[in-house]
């Protein structure tokens, strides 16, 4: 005959908490296995809200950061002439025959004091030229001297030029091209 041995309740409890802790228990981490293979790709998500406009007047505006031009970079051509010439693959032939172009200046060591071109006093006229040559793109600054001189300007110059392109009527929206200031603040131009 067999015999059975009672459990309390509270006996059958502990050691079906025992069973379990044990059957829970696990052992060290493996090694990593190789990666499976690349899903499908998703599926694109909406396109995102569209950002602010910008400033008004300033689309397609080209804008040459500011270039020091030393004092002895100026090539003397004769007496009373002096050129310097800087490259710039952005002026094409398309631009020089149909946008507007505005060439600024300031003295080296003095970035609040900005004129344009082309500027005269009773000593001299400083200006611009731009030009195409061989596919290559230039803008050129030239003084000119009233009385013959062997040295150009004896100070270091910064020059600016802005490229505008014409609307389609052919027109140009702002109104005071001469002032820097206000040519600055419409494009949203910064120095």
């Amino acid at each position: 005959m067999m015999k059975t041995i009672p459990f309390s309740g509270r006996t059958c409890l502990w050691i079906l908490l025992l069973i379990t802790s044990i059957i829970a228990c696990k052992g060290p981490d493996g090694d990593v296995g190789p990666a499976g293979a690349q899903g499908p790709q998703g599926v694109p998500g909406p396109n995102g809200a569209q950002g602010p406009a910008g400033p008004a007047g300033a689309a397609n505006v080209i804008v040459s950061p500011w270039v020091k031009v030393s004092h002895t970079a100026w090539q003397r051509e004769d007496s009373t002439y002096f050129m310097v010439t800087h490259p710039d693959t952005r002026i094409t032939q398309a631009i020089l025959d149909s946008a507007l172009v505005m060439a600024y200046y300031r003295n080296d060591g003095r970035p609040n004091v900005v004129f344009s071109l082309p500027s005269a006093n009773e000593e001299l006229t400083l200006g611009f030229f731009m030009q195409v040559q061989n596919q290559t793109g230039t803008i050129n600054f030239d003084v000119t001297y009233y009385k013959p001189r062997l040295t150009p300007i004896d100070f270091d110059l910064e020059f600016r030029w802005i490229i505008i392109p014409s609307d389609k009527k052919g027109r140009i929206a702002i109104a005071d091209l001469k002032n820097y200031a206000f040519v600055k603040q419409q494009l949203g131009l910064t120095d």
